[in-house]
């Protein structure tokens, strides 16, 4: 019996129609688990539904004897769109690839062990085969060398505030976009993945965020999940890029070194040079990503030294440097826009190729200023070798002195290269262009220009290090300055003003925005009273005569057909009632109407009614009342004035009955008197 969990296998082969036109092509479809046991069969399935049944079984892997028969359009963009619609952790397998070459379907099948029979299979059958061969083992994997996963967070879809209470709810989701982004960068960063993130940023947090991560989708499974609310989502989608790959081969690069500028950004900027300082290529890019930045400079060459033009590298050109393996080179400080406009204009001297944006001239003003800074390095590399009858590459010498290496050091490097590929008995290909030594050759002056270059070399040294020694003492002047000036009573005086200056603009700012926002409010309440949709309410906490007081030290006495809001009903002043019916009020709006505070309120011939059933709405200080409230108000009184007339007519016959009643017993009395 097998253990852990059950494994499951698709054999997909199609029927009909063809993969240029997905929409009518048809297929058929096998399901098997680890034992070939036929979990599920059917026939004439559409392209779509394939990859319905893939969500619902969710296999392990997805076997065919043909990959570009799942392929819209019958090419690889279309396989890559295939393949990023799969669930996570499904693989796709040709069961046709082995290591020596491809095969047909019968032949793997008897190398998985499978009697199929000589005849050509069914599609049927065929897709059976294809699954219990993968299930045996059989077949390679199909993928593309750049495998991965973009992870969005944007709003959400939700319904949202009209009218004055807009700025407040978009503030309210860009805070909400920007604690989502937050969690999925500490989630990805807690497992170690790679990414790069691009951020939208606005007023308040930001409109969206959009993560590249180096890694199958499997691998976040259980770390981000989609999740679509009210305020924001995040939507997770494969992406498959590159070359199309068949188990194991990753492809191979031997390509001259080059040197790399980078403007990274929302918009990239790249430039790349050669060793002799000629642009080889200038562009930008929009929300790219590193896959696509080195798909593009590995057809150019390998990248010896990454240069951006800020001392403090964004991480794209960090991780850009360490993916490739390449020199990091930052200029002391961050470039000026003069100087940038300079190099990139030194530099496309004699090249037909132009910077065409600001990211392109940046880019490339930091590739020529890291070249100027290698380029006398690299003269030197070219005068050594040029003195050595030896075929070594000389590119590869100056990208290894640009490593660090001296250049004694990187000469031997490749010296040691070429006897391993030597006595490995390796073909080496097309030779480098060889440094033959001028055939008149003066020794003497040969060796003055040796002993004049060390002059130098110990003469640049002896520079740097005094240049060095000037930077510490500024910055030991620069610290003695600060603490003179701090003991001084009258800058220590100054920088306490500032201080309390800094607190009292910071205070001033606060109350600014809390009454721009009270402002906002009012603005809105306006637009609602103006409409006549609202009126304005009196609102008391309670009904009790110290509320009342403070309510008209703010607002001004009762008056007549005054709409008055309580939120509390279970404490009430008699005498505050009083007043309200003496103010001849036009209705209270209460929580619950049959309080003892709503019957007191009646008594007094005060309509009263449910809070429940109005909007109301606190702007700017002010409450406001939907205006049906006066309609209901007028019914609600009504039905009192007549309860009360009903009232009084019943209290009159009461009374009349009563003193017939003491008539007719004083007359009986009389009488008795008499008799």
């Amino acid at each position: 019996m097998s253990s852990g969990p059950q494994r499951l296998y698709m054999g997909v082969d199609i029927e009909s129609g063809s993969p240029e036109t997905p929409e009518r092509a048809r297929y058929s479809v096998a399901v098997v688990d680890q034992d070939l046991r036929l979990v599920l069969k059917a026939q004439g399935v559409s392209l779509a539904g394939v990859v319905r049944l893939c969500w619902e079984r969710r296999p392990n892997v997805i076997a065919v004897d043909n990959v570009f028969e799942l392929a819209p359009g019958g090419s690889a963009e279309g396989l890559a769109k295939f393949l990023s619609l799969l669930p996570p952790g499904t693989q796709l397998i040709q069961v046709t690839a082995t290591e020596e070459g491809f095969v047909d379907i019968r032949e793997a099948a008897k190398r998985a062990g499978l009697d199929v029979g000589s005849q050509k299979p069914s599609s049927a059958k065929t897709a059976f085969i294809a699954a219990a061969i993968a299930a045996r083992g059989g077949g390679q994997r199909v993928g593309f060398s750049r495998e991965k996963t973009y992870i969005f967070v944007t709003r959400g879809r939700g319904v949202h505030s009209g009218g004055w209470s807009q700025s407040r709810y978009q503030r309210r989701v860009r805070a909400s976009v920007k604690i989502a982004a937050e969690k999925v960068k500490e989630k990805l960063e807690q497992a170690n993945l790679d990414y790069d993130v691009y951020y939208r940023a606005s007023e308040g947090g930001i409109e969206s965020a959009t993560f590249i991560v180096y890694a199958p989708r499997e691998r976040l499974i259980g770390l981000v999940r989609p999740h679509r609310g009210v305020d924001y989502t995040i939507r997770v989608e494969t992406r498959c890029e590159g070359e199309l790959m068949f188990g194991n081969d990753k492809g191979s690069l031997n390509m001259r070194p080059v040197i790399v500028g980078i403007d990274a950004g929302m918009t990239t900027g790249l430039a790349v040079l050669d060793f002799e300082g000629k642009v080889l290529h200038l562009g930008s890019y929009k929300e790219v990503d590193r896959g696509e930045i080195i798909s593009v400079i590995s057809k150019l060459g390998r990248p010896a030294l990454v240069a951006t033009d800020v001392k403090d590298p964004p991480d794209l050109v960090k991780k850009l440097a360490a993916q490739l393996g390449a020199q990091l080179y930052l200029p002391n400080y961050d470039l000026l826009v003069a100087e940038k406009e300079d190099l990139s204009s030194r530099a496309v001297e004699g090249s037909e190729l132009r910077p065409r944006t600001p990211h392109e001239r940046d880019a490339l003003a930091a590739a020529y200023r890291a070249y100027l800074d290698f380029k006398s390095k690299l003269s030197q590399v070219e005068s050594y070798l040029s003195s050595m009858d030896i075929d070594v590459d000389i590119d590869e010498v100056k990208a290894d002195v640009i490593k660090g290496l001296t250049i004694a050091e990187a000469v031997e490097r490749q010296i040691e290269r070429l006897m391993s590929a030597a006595s490995a008995g390796q073909a080496q290909g097309p030779q480098p262009e060889r440094r033959e030594q001028p055939k008149e050759c003066d020794t003497s002056k040969y060796e003055l220009l040796e002993a004049q270059k060390v002059a130098l070399e110990k003469q640049v040294q002896e520079l740097r290090a005094g240049l060095d020694n000037a930077e510490r003492e500024l910055e030991e002047l620069r610290k003695r300055l600060k603490v003179e000036l701090l003991r001084d009573p009258e800058v220590a005086k100054l920088k306490a003003e500032a201080e309390k200056a800094k607190a009292l603009l910071a205070d001033a700012l606060k109350r600014s925005e809390a009454l721009e926002a009270q402002l906002e409010d009012l603005r809105g309440a306006l637009a609602l009273l103006r409409s006549g949709e609202f009126l304005v309410a009196r609102r008391l906490s309670e009904l009790k005569v110290q509320e009342l007081r403070r309510s008209e030290a703010a607002l001004g006495e009762l008056t007549a057909n005054e709409i008055v809001v309580i939120d509390g009903w279970t404490q009430f002043e008699q005498e505050a009632v009083d007043k309200l019916a003496k103010a001849n009020v036009a209705v209270v709006i209460l929580a619950d109407i049959s309080s003892p505070l709503a019957n007191a309120l009646r008594s007094r011939g005060i309509p009263t009614l449910q809070a429940s059933k109005y909007r109301v709405i606190e702007a700017g200080g002010l409450t406001l009342v939907e205006a049906k409230v006066l309609k209901d108000a007028e019914a609600e009184s009504s039905k009192l004035r007549s309860k009360a007339s009903d009232y009084l007519l019943e209290r009159l016959l009461k009374e009349y009955r009563l003193s017939r009643s003491i008539t007719s017993r004083s007359r009986d009395v009389n009488e008795a008197n008499r008799g």
